[in-house]
């Protein structure tokens, strides 16, 4: 699996959740997946550490940034599954670190394959997290402001 055919461009309507803002940000999160897929492509191989170390932080950023606004949009509503939600969001954070930090011991040699490990775990646990836990925030939220004009 390598570049743009392992990515989650195609199938982005399926990671909707009904839940606008969040929904919007799901994209941003799938589109930095894909830009990791697509570094799998790149022939350029002086460049992919630099590169891979630029996405890892704009993931950082932007996954800090949606786990707080998805959590502060949870607690407004009341929802039961919060802390669930802040358990996988710290673990996804942690893992994000650890790449990190394996970066930074990179060698031309094993740079694949540690882009290859970051994008299938970015593929997995976004497939999960949002299908799952997240839908089932979005169905909690859709519940609760029924009738609401």
């Amino acid at each position: 699996m390598t570049g743009e055919k392992a990515g989650m461009k195609q199938n982005k309507e399926d990671f909707l959740t009904g839940v606008g803002a969040v929904d919007a940000e799901h994209v941003v999160l799938l589109d930095l997946t894909d830009q990791v897929g697509a570094l799998l492509a790149d022939e350029n191989m002086l460049f992919k550490c630099a590169d891979i170390r630029q996405l890892l932080k704009r993931l950082e950023d932007y996954t800090t940034m949606h786990f707080t606004h998805e959590e502060q949009l949870m607690e407004k509503m009341g929802y039961g599954g919060i802390e669930e939600q802040k358990k996988q969001h710290r673990m996804f954070v942690q893992k994000l670190e650890e790449f990190t930090d394996r970066v930074s011991k990179l060698s031309l040699g094993t740079q694949d394959a540690m882009i290859q490990d970051l994008f299938e775990y970015l593929q997995q646990w976004l497939q999960d997290h949002i299908k799952v836990e997240d839908m089932k925030y979005a169905r909690f939220a859709m519940e609760k402001t029924k009738g609401d004009c």
